[in-house]
C-alpha cells in the first residue's frame, strides 16, 4: 500500500513541475514577443534619428559656403539680393 501510495505522490509532483514548467516557458515566450517588437520599434527609431542626424551633418557643411549663408539670408532674415525686384502677395 506505502508503494502505491509514494507512486501517486511522485506523479502529483512530477505533475506539477510539469504544469509549472509548461506555464513559465508560455510566460517567457510573450516576454519575447514583447521585446522583440520594442527592438523592431527601437531600431526604427534609431534609423530615423540616423537619417536626421545625417540631414543636420549635411545642413551644417552646407551653412559654411556663400550659398548656403545667402538661403539662410533669403529665408530666415527675408533679404533679397541688390537690384532683386520683390512682389508680395496681398490676396489673403
Amino acid at each position: 500500500m506505502k508503494f502505491v501510495k509514494s507512486s501517486l505522490l511522485v506523479k502529483l509532483i512530477i505533475l506539477i513541475v510539469v504544469v509549472y514548467a509548461t506555464v513559465t516557458l508560455v510566460s517567457l515566450r510573450r516576454q519575447i514577443s514583447a521585446k522583440q517588437a520594442e527592438a523592431a520599434q527601437l531600431t526604427s527609431s534609431i534609423t530615423s534619428a540616423e537619417q536626421e542626424n545625417s540631414r543636420l551633418n549635411d545642413a551644417i557643411e552646407t551653412i559654411d559656403t556663400d550659398a548656403g549663408v545667402e538661403a539662410v539670408a533669403r529665408e530666415k532674415l527675408g533679404m533679397v539680393a541688390e537690384g532683386e525686384i520683390v512682389f508680395e502677395d496681398v490676396s489673403d
